[in-house]
């Protein structure tokens, strides 16, 4: 009888312990189904909109102005706002806003979509590589800066000194070569090279030398290449017998050295090092925008979007008050202050824009359901 009862009540607990399984699973469901009805029915939201250059002729990756300007006619009744603004409007968007982004500080930005937001009368943002403004005929120049700050539709936040990266992991992934992103080898060019990245000249400098997993220097301490990397490397390049290997030889080859003789070519990063890194790259950035144009820049648009790892109260000590991300996703009108999520707008047809402008799901939604 004993043994009646024991097996009763084990059985019993079962039950319960079944019955209360099945009543999360329903509750996560429940959960689940809520989140993607609240997604696909969410209303009260705000896009941020990203984009790099506009040309006369577009390529992939960087929209034509005539595209651009079909994207800023769908737009132009919605309600725009500078960067500088928002803390005016206590950090919360009207419905029908719309937010314009421009990053690093190209002279197309003037000479192609400005007098396009002008016409539109469409406000933007531009966040600048300081160090680059004014130094060659592919970035704008502070006079054409001034002229876009003071027509009041454009402002001019940070995004870095500049906008340099590290080595996130020394595992040989291809090479550079005249196919690579003329982006990536402009912004890569510093890791190997002390002099200023000069377009058509420098980059034949990079062919040839091997691309490792690379991240914004703000946002992990990482790994440099050393001095002499370059005259290393080229010698092993030239041997006859790493010219007889096949391209995924050589990454191999290259990847086991670099990982047995690391102390040879790279040099990690230090956490002080680093540290003092993003305070210059940040208050640099700032004090030339403030000495400039005479305001104080406090929004951060994260390098290639590589968020800073550390505690985001560091930045904020050195004057950041709002982080921009390249994390595609719709945005609350009351603004998440270290998050505002953006859509890279170069590659979309004019009927995917228009759509992508209605879709209010949040970056974890997309994320989840890509």
């Amino acid at each position: 009888m004993g043994e009646f009862k024991k097996l009763k009540i084990k059985k019993e607990g079962e039950r319960n312990v079944n019955f209360f399984l099945r009543q999360v699973l329903i509750l996560l469901v429940l959960l689940v189904l809520g989140y993607i009805v609240y997604n696909k029915s969410r209303k009260k939201f705000f896009t941020c909109l990203m984009y790099h250059s506009v040309y006369k002729v577009g390529i992939p990756g960087i929209i034509s102005t005539e595209e651009f300007e079909e994207q800023m006619k769908v737009i132009k009744d919605k309600k725009t706002f500078k960067m500088e603004e928002l803390k005016g409007l206590g950090y919360k968007l009207p419905e029908n806003s719309v937010l314009v982004t421009f990053d690093d500080g190209y002279k197309n930005n003037y000479v192609e979509a400005f007098p396009i937001l002008k016409k539109y009368g469409i406000k933007a943002t531009i966040f600048l590589n300081t160090k680059y403004i004014g130094k060659n005929d592919f970035y704008l120049n502070w006079d054409q800066v001034r002229e876009m700050y003071d027509s009041g539709l454009v402002d001019f936040q940070m995004h870095t000194h500049s906008h340099a990266m590290t080595l996130k992991h020394l595992k040989v992934t291809g090479f550079y070569d005249e196919e690579s992103s003329p982006y990536f080898r402009r912004e890569s060019y510093s890791m190997f090279f002390d002099d200023f990245y000069e377009e058509n000249i420098s980059g034949k400098k990079m062919d040839g030398l091997p691309i490792c997993k690379s991240v914004s220097q703000i946002s992990i301490p990482g790994h440099k290449p050393k001095k002499d990397f370059v005259e290393k490397y080229r010698k092993i390049e030239k041997s006859e017998e790493f010219q007889k290997k096949s391209l995924k030889e050589r990454k191999k080859f290259l990847t086991k050295l670099f990982k047995e003789k690391q102390d040879e070519f790279f040099y990690k990063v230090s956490e002080e090092e680093f540290k003092k890194t993003v305070e210059f790259e940040i208050l640099e950035n700032k004090r030339i925008i403030q000495e400039k144009l005479n305001k104080t820049p406090d929004c951060l648009a994260y390098p290639w979007g590589h968020r800073y790892k550390g505690n985001r109260e560091d930045l904020r000590k050195l004057g950041v008050d709002i982080f921009i991300t390249t994390r595609k996703g719709a945005n609350s009108l009351k603004i998440n202050k270290n998050w505002i999520y953006r859509l890279s707008a170069d590659d979309y047809s004019i009927e995917d824009f228009k759509k992508e402008l209605n879709n209010g799901t949040t970056a974890i939604y997309r994320k989840i359901f890509k």
